[in-house]
């Protein structure tokens, strides 16, 4: 390889990065703060001596693909037990604890749905996790895990399983 390649290489690889960034402002934001960017970047809050510090929030979303009314409900278990749900469309939640969530997405009709979950950081960058194409019948629940850690913050999220209401 002669030099002007070389050059010319590094330069392809510099722009490239370059542009990430800007194409993806929350990794450079995740970047800056030392975060990690994972799937996911989620929230927490801190207790400081004045009391409780907005750092973000976390949204999870149902959404029919062929318009309307979403084909199932969301129903979400936190860590400690406590149930928010059924809702028709969306839930959102403040101050998540670290720990294992279940999501369930309960059947009322068939049809097809996508599920969106999305974190919003302090520092402004936002992570998305989202299930496409996935259909669901009336008397069906589909099961999925959100494994959150308040630290980092990360969010892993799979389905779990299929079963009859």
């Amino acid at each position: 390889m002669n030099r002007v390649t070389k050059i010319s290489a590094w330069l392809a690889i510099g722009l490239f990065i370059a542009s990430a960034l800007a194409i993806f402002p929350g990794a450079a934001a995740a970047a800056q703060s030392g975060e990690t960017p994972g799937i996911m970047q989620t929230v927490q809050y801190t207790e400081e001596s004045e009391g409780r510090v907005y750092r973000g929030t976390l949204d999870i979303r149902i959404q029919s693909e062929t318009g309307g009314s979403p084909p199932g409900e969301l129903v979400v278990t936190d860590p400690s037990g406590d149930r928010t749900g059924p809702e028709a469309t969306d839930i959102h939640l403040s101050n998540p604890m670290s720990g294992l969530y279940n999501l369930r997405i309960i059947g009322r009709k068939t049809g097809v749905y996508t599920l969106f979950l999305k974190a919003y950081s302090k520092s402004g960058s936002t992570s998305d996790v989202r299930f496409p194409h996935m259909t669901i019948k009336g008397g069906e629940v589909h099961d999925y895990e959100v494994n959150f850690s308040a630290r980092g913050p990360k969010l892993d999220v799979r389905r779990t399983r299929i079963t009859p209401e």
